[in-house]
C-alpha cells in the first residue's frame, strides 16, 4: 500500500497543533489527510503530461480549514462537531485511520490510495443516523466537467446547479486491474464484498483526466460551487445504531 509521512499542518486559533498525513502510492501521486476534522487535504495526480494537478479545493495550512469547515468533510449527522476537533490518528496497513467520541457518538474513518490510483474513504459511526463524505474539486485542475451518474433517467451533462440523484442500487461493475483495491486477495478492500455501487463518472475533457466515482449509500450530491464543484454521498441508514460506508474515488487519464 501507499507510503504515509507524518508533519506538522500548522496552529489553530486557540493554539492546537494539527497534523498533516501524506500517503504516496508508486506512481508519485498523493493523498493528503489532516486530522483537523479528519479530512482530506489534497489529492495530487499526475496527468499524462506527468504534470501535477491538484485536484481540490486547498489551503496551505490547518487555519485555512478552520475558516471553511465544508472543505474535504466526512459529516456525522450533519453536525459541526466533529469538523471542529482533532481526532486520534493511527497509520495502518491501509493508510491512516482517525477516530473521535463526541456526545455518546463514536466515528471512525479509513483513508487509502492504492498503486491505480483509488482513493478509498472507509467510514463508520455509532448513535448515529447518517454519516457522509464531501470533497470539493477544483475547477482549474478539472475545468469544464461533465457528469454521467448512475441514476434512472438521468443523461450526461455539464455539472451545473445543484442536484441530488439516487444512485440505482446493484453491485458496482469494475474492470479489475493490477494494483486496484480487491485484485489482490490479500488487499483489505474489496468492491463488492464492500457493497459499493457505481455512483458517477465524471470527465474533464481541457484535462483528459477521469473521475469515476464509487459509494455504498444512496445518494450522490453534486453541486456547482465556487471555484469548483462538490461531490457528497449521503443516505446510510441504521437500524441497530451502527453506520458503515465507503466512497471510493478513481482517477485515470484518458488517452
Amino acid at each position: 500500500m501507499a507510503n504515509v509521512k507524518q508533519e506538522s499542518f500548522g496552529k489553530l486559533s486557540d493554539g492546537r497543533e494539527a497534523k498533516i498525513f501524506t500517503l504516496r502510492n508508486n506512481k508519485g501521486n498523493e493523498l493528503k489527510v489532516t486530522d483537523y476534522g479528519a479530512r482530506i487535504v489534497s489529492i495530487r495526480f499526475r496527468d499524462k503530461s506527468f504534470t501535477n494537478k491538484f485536484l481540490l479545493k486547498s489551503y496551505e495550512d490547518v487555519s485555512g480549514y478552520e475558516k471553511d469547515a465544508a472543505a474535504g468533510i466526512v459529516f456525522v449527522d450533519e453536525g459541526e462537531e466533529f469538523s471542529k476537533i482533532i481526532w486520534d490518528a493511527q497509520t495502518i496497513i491501509e493508510g491512516v485511520k482517525f477516530t473521535a467520541e463526541i456526545d455518546g457518538k463514536h466515528a471512525e474513518i479509513i483513508y487509502s490510495i492504492s498503486n491505480d490510483n483509488e482513493v478509498s474513504i472507509t467510514y463508520e459511526a455509532t448513535g448515529a443516523e447518517d454519516i457522509s463524505t464531501q470533497l470539493v474539486f477544483s475547477a482549474d485542475a478539472l475545468p469544464d466537467s461533465d457528469i454521467s451518474p448512475y441514476a434512472e433517467g438521468v443523461a450526461k451533462g455539464k455539472i451545473a446547479g445543484k442536484n441530488i440523484y439516487n444512485i440505482i442500487d446493484k453491485p458496482a461493475e469494475v474492470l479489475m486491474e493490477v494494483g486496484m483495491f480487491g485484485y489482490d486477495p490479500g488487499c483489505p478492500i474489496d468492491y463488492l464484498e464492500a457493497g459499493l455501487k457505481n455512483a458517477a463518472d465524471i470527465f474533464s475533457a481541457p484535462s483528459s483526466i477521469d473521475v469515476k466515482v464509487y459509494a455504498t449509500q444512496n445518494n450522490l450530491h453534486v453541486n456547482e460551487v465556487e471555484g469548483g464543484f462538490a461531490i457528497k454521498t449521503s443516505g446510510t441508514k441504521s437500524a441497530d445504531g451502527k453506520i458503515k460506508s465507503q466512497t471510493v474515488y478513481v482517477f485515470k487519464n484518458r488517452k
